[in-house]
């Protein structure tokens, strides 16, 4: 990458990072409208598709134990309501389960009427999404967590469904057999979501400099995505209209942390065999070793194109700690390994048809 080029993207960053971008809000409006700047600035034709869903969505929670009250964040998709019980790692009918972040989507946590969730190793809030549960789940600080653990307690969460206009942004180059570039550029409430966003500003970058000489057999097309926070929306959405001639899709997601990962097995399962194969050949060209990693929990925007039984390469960080807390600001990007990535991708999909 030119010196010239990562300052410009840097201060794309800066001017769009350190948005909350929250589907439906107005750091999510400004930041698409300076994406569609920048792709007019740079004579690239778009798409915009619109789309609407509904969501439960926070407004606050708070715990009484004894005398005191510890406030807590909702999840988007929570219900509103108060609930009674003690407080269990291990509930049985009437409790509220105590569960770490990252385990609430496989916990048995059937026989409670309420969840409440914390980070293991952040005393911060965790900003999270749930659907199909049928049960509030609220996040708290993790002092707070060791605090109401046995005790019984009184739940209050109040959210309000809404409905929410959304949109993709979509651009291509090129013509013949499909493959997609996929990111996310929206966020939790209240967080930046700069480390897990900075992938659609590459999409940006790499389009720029893939036109320029662009003499390759296969269209790309690139796929911005909202709404991926509040359940793969965008994806969904966009793949419901259908995917002609398309065999694989690249997704970038969380790539501006120092643990650079290839997700073979996500949770819905493996990720595409012969792409994996192709990007593992060419990290071994590039002399780079990324590690290949499972994690049961990890969602992405790559996950419609593989129930469709697109192969599917899904490119992130793992572990990466920081996701949907205030943590993950501009400042925590490591903008090292957001250049490697760059010329990874950059390579490969000039590599693609020989590999």
């Amino acid at each position: 990458m030119r010196s010239e080029t990562l300052e410009e993207l840097k201060r794309l960053a800066d001017e769009v990072l350190r948005l909350n971008r929250l589907s439906g809000g107005e750091g999510n409006t400004t930041a698409k409208r300076v994406i569609k700047k920048w792709l007019r600035s740079r004579g690239i034709s778009y798409s915009e598709e619109f789309f609407y869903i509904e969501r439960f969505m926070p407004i606050e929670a708070s715990i009484e134990i004894d005398d005191t009250v510890i406030f807590g964040v909702p999840y988007i998709g929570s219900p509103s309501g108060v609930y009674e019980g003690y407080v269990k790692r291990e509930p049985i009918e009437g409790d509220i389960a105590l569960v770490r972040v990252s385990e609430e989507e496989h916990h048995r946590i059937n026989k409670a009427h309420a969840c409440i969730t914390y980070m293991a190793n952040f005393n911060t809030y965790y900003y999270g999404s749930v659907s199909g549960k049928g049960i509030p789940f609220v996040n708290v600080k993790l002092e707070d967590a060791q605090r109401i653990e046995d005790a019984y307690v009184k739940l209050t969460v109040k959210t309000k469904k809404e409905k929410i206009l959304c949109s993709n942004i979509v651009f291509e180059l090129g013509k013949g057999p499909t493959i997609y570039l996929v990111a996310h550029m929206d966020t939790m409430p209240e967080v930046f979501g700069a480390v897990d966003g900075v992938g659609f500003i590459l999409l940006l970058f790499l389009a720029d400099e893939l036109k320029k000489n662009f003499r390759l057999p296969y269209r790309i097309r690139f796929l911005i995505t909202d709404a991926k926070e509040l359940g793969l929306e965008g994806s969904n959405y966009h793949v419901s209209k259908g995917l002609k001639h398309t065999y694989y899709c690249i997704n970038l997601d969380a790539i501006g942390w120092h643990n650079p990962a290839v997700i073979y097995k996500d949770a819905e399962g493996y990720n595409g065999e012969r792409i994996m194969e192709m990007f593992l050949k060419h990290l071994q060209g590039m002399r780079m070793d990324i590690p290949f990693v499972s994690t049961s929990h990890a969602k992405g925007d790559h996950i419609p194109f593989k129930r469709k039984g697109v192969q599917t390469l899904f490119l992130s960080s793992y572990p990466f700690i920081i996701r949907n807390t205030l943590y993950d600001s501009v400042e925590a990007i490591d903008w090292d390994m957001v250049i490697v990535w760059y010329e990874l991708i950059l390579s490969f999909l000039r590599r693609f048809h020989m590999l």
